[in-house]
């Protein structure tokens, strides 16, 4: 146990803690009805973040000294450590896959109170990057990255997202300070920052490939993103097109962004989705009743996923068929 106090005294990182907790362990198990050894371990086993293991060391001391002065005081410390554990519990729910209004996938990962969250494939909005004044999207993605502080459920930190590069011109990074609200029960997180849109300008050259000649910054504005998540785990076995372009086929244009309409490029075989009749190319109406042109490309990707067992209700159409139809099928873990 003396050694153990000296690794706490000694403390500068978590190594010493671990070590500390070990020591009043070892202690523990040589001389199991000593109370001050069980309280000690569970003050180790607190500072290390061991929530579940130090309220059953406290548990111990209290049983070996009912009436200690401070018995009192570590009742109190156990009701504090299990709302630590609920919190923390619920920090750890936050971390996974997360997916952006414009149908952007993001993963969430935890250090604490620090939040990464980063994507590899952020579709480039409409105005961010635009040629010649010609404000259609360009189609292209870019990889993008948050590093934010929770505190509460306000969250700070920086934004930032890599150079957007076609086959003319380079558009350069860009950073920000980030702000945002978590709102974990509608698993909703809004986020604001700056953003700057250039406009790039080029050259029609007959003879060979066209010419970038120049690229400037035109705007920088605060904008809102809103991302939801964790996504559920469970899901139907479908492959989706739509979320970040359109193209009808034949002459039509491919119109980049969502469109307000979704398609199963990929049904695959073994999938409730595809016991239930769905087939490659069919068009999804509706989700359980919500038609999904009512809905951002991120809301259709949330209202698809579902816990692993829960049901769900397609409204399809198919293009051999003059009247759309219902599907209804169980999710499954992904």
């Amino acid at each position: 146990m003396i050694r153990g106090m000296a690794a706490i005294k000694m403390a500068k990182s978590t190594d010493y803690l671990a070590l500390a907790e070990d020591e009043f362990r070892m202690a523990t198990e040589i001389a199991p009805r000593m109370a001050i050894a069980w309280f000690n371990l569970g003050k180790a086993q607190t500072q290390g973040g061991h929530y579940a293991e130090a309220m059953d060391s406290y548990r111990q001391y209290l049983a070996l000294a009912p009436d200690a002065k401070d018995a009192q005081s570590v009742r109190d410390e156990i009701v504090e450590l299990q709302f630590r554990q609920e919190l923390a519990a619920k920090a750890q729910a936050r971390a996974g896959i997360w997916v952006g209004r414009d149908g952007t996938g993001y993963s969430l990962s935890l250090n604490g109170d620090r939040l990464t969250i980063k994507t590899d494939k952020r579709l480039v909005p409409q105005d961010e990057a635009v040629f010649d004044n010609d404000a259609r999207p360009i189609g292209i993605f870019t990889p993008a990255e948050y590093q934010l502080t929770l505190r509460g459920n306000h969250l700070s930190g920086t934004w930032n997202r890599g150079g957007i590069t076609n086959l003319i011109c380079t558009f350069p990074s860009d950073t920000s300070e980030a702000t945002g609200e978590l709102n974990d029960k509608d698993g909703r997180m809004v986020l604001h920052h700056d953003r700057t849109s250039y406009h790039a300008y080029t050259q029609f050259n007959l003879l060979g490939n066209d010419a970038c000649t120049g690229v400037n910054a035109s705007v920088r504005g605060m904008v809102d993103e809103t991302i939801y998540g964790p996504l559920a785990k469970g899901g139907v076995g479908i492959e989706l097109y739509g979320l970040t372009g359109w193209y009808d086929g034949g002459f039509s244009d491919i119109r980049h962004g969502w469109q307000g309409r979704l398609r199963a490029a990929k049904v695959r075989p073994g999938t409730p989705a595809f016991e239930a009749g769905m087939q490659d190319g069919d068009e999804i109406l509706a989700i359980d009743g919500v038609a999904v042109s009512s809905l951002s490309a991120g809301e259709v990707v949330v209202r698809l996923r579902g816990e692993p067992g829960s049901t769900v209700t397609l409204e399809i159409s198919r293009k051999d068929n003059k009247k759309s139809f219902s599907v209804t099928m169980r999710r499954i873990k992904l």
